[in-house]
């Protein structure tokens, strides 16, 4: 069984998540012959197993087999089964939620071993930890400067939200002094209809966050980070996320929202700041079974990923952007058909994405039925483009980080040059961890 532990996902929390839809991305196929990569891919392609048993991923094939109980314990000696007990997983799976540690002790996050750094994650194979740091308590989102010095920035608070500098990557020294309300003046104070959106992002000396409030409206703020007083808010209902893209010399905010300063419907709106002054314009227009906005991301290489979700059950869906026309829609003032694009093939939900390197990463999983996110793993797609005019080729699902429970979460995903920055809590605490592929 999962333990989905819910940290601090209050219903306004759950409802936003539903509201505004997070994006989906999924799993590409598995190579030729191939079933599936884990476990999660054999339940959501032939769903629930039979009862008393549970679906296997075994060299790349789908198979049941009888539940298994893992023996107890005995005090004093080797921890590793007994000889004539029930055999180890298969190499391969995950394993099995739900087994027990000690005899007549079921699995708890009480009883389960932590790792320092990952808790109770999993590093898959080609990527290795690069260094953690501890993270205040309350962050709804993280930015990083370009390198080789990281600057990093948080969103934090509720109600009301504030941007707070949180030092120099690794060695974090948060400040207690806020730069920036991301409230704007005649909403500041408010107690309650004002949500503070998952989502900080930084591009051209420049940080933006957003916020909604009941009945659809909503705000981007922009901080300048090197003029303070140039700061500004812009009218964006429904804002959901954003990314930094730059072509040239053109710099711009991609939010994925209802509209943008007087510009309206669901799609993909850039906040030009390399243009005095800064210009709002449509990129991409969703099509008419769009019933959300999801997340957005720009890969190292300028390869952007939007998404929005699909009514009734709200299940997105996520294309991939050649940098090439991003920037024609930027020139033109004319936006593309996002359908018309790439589509990343779908196999589950996901709630958060980042860039990673050349590509994108995602966190898969779905809703149980009490609106409750449960994450099965972070997994990472390369995305490379313009070999051929406007075309992106999309690469094979690459697991990163996979759950054998829910007694860590996995609460950012933002990228720190080429890089993954990880936010983690469990019972250690909340922490940043970087993330990247092995040479």
């Amino acid at each position: 069984m999962k333990y989905a532990d819910v940290k601090r996902a209050g219903a306004r929390t759950k409802s936003l998540m539903f509201a505004t839809a997070s994006l989906v991305l999924a799993v590409a196929t598995t190579g030729c012959g191939s079933e599936c990569v884990d476990v999660y891919d054999c339940r959501s392609e032939n769903g629930p197993a039979p009862a008393g048993q549970e679906w296997t991923c075994a060299s790349e094939k789908c198979e049941t087999r009888p539940i298994q109980q893992v023996p107890g314990e005995d005090a004093g000696t080797d921890p590793e089964s007994d000889a004539g007990t029930n055999p180890e997983p298969d190499a391969g799976t995950e394993p099995d939620a739900g087994t027990e540690t000690d005899a007549g002790t079921e699995y708890t996050c009480e009883t389960a071993p932590y790792d320092p750094v990952l808790g109770t994650l999993q590093l898959q194979a080609g990527f290795e930890t690069a260094g953690s740091a501890p993270m205040p308590d309350d962050v709804l989102a993280v930015a990083v400067t370009p390198g080789p010095t990281y600057a990093v920035y948080a969103v934090q608070g509720d109600t009301s939200a504030d941007v707070y500098s949180l030092g120099i990557w690794p060695d974090l020294t948060p400040s207690s002094s806020p730069l920036f309300n991301v409230l704007a003046p005649e909403d500041r104070g408010a107690t309650s209809g004002i949500f503070p959106n998952r989502f900080l992002v930084h591009g051209a000396e420049r940080l933006l966050a957003g916020y909604t409030k009941s009945g659809g409206a909503g705000t981007v703020s922009l901080y300048d980070v090197v003029t303070p007083g140039n700061s500004s808010y812009v009218n964006s209902p429904g804002n959901m996320s954003a990314a930094a893209f730059t072509s040239g010399t053109t710099s711009a905010f991609l939010i994925n929202s209802t509209g943008l300063s007087a510009i309206n419907g669901f799609g993909i709106y850039a906040l030009v700041t390399s243009s005095d002054p800064m210009a709002s314009v449509k990129v991409a227009d969703f099509p008419q079974t769009a019933g959300g906005n999801g997340f957005s991301a720009v890969a190292n290489n300028g390869v952007s990923v939007f998404g929005f979700a699909v009514p009734p059950d709200y299940t997105n869906v996520a294309y991939a952007v050649a940098p090439s026309v991003v920037s024609a829609a930027l020139s033109s003032n004319t936006p593309f058909a996002l359908d018309a694009q790439p589509q990343i093939d779908v196999g589950s939900d996901f709630n958060a994405a980042s860039a990673f390197g050349d590509g994108v990463v995602v966190k898969r999983g779905a809703y149980d039925a009490t609106w409750q996110f449960v994450t099965t793993d972070v997994s990472r797609y390369s995305l490379s483009a313009d070999a051929t005019p406007g075309q992106v080729v999309i690469g094979e699902r690459t697991p990163v980080l996979s759950f054998v429970d829910q007694c860590t979460s996995v609460t950012q995903l933002t990228h720190l040059g080429s890089d993954l920055l990880v936010g983690i809590e469990d019972v250690n605490g909340e922490r940043l961890v970087r993330i990247r592929a092995v040479p």
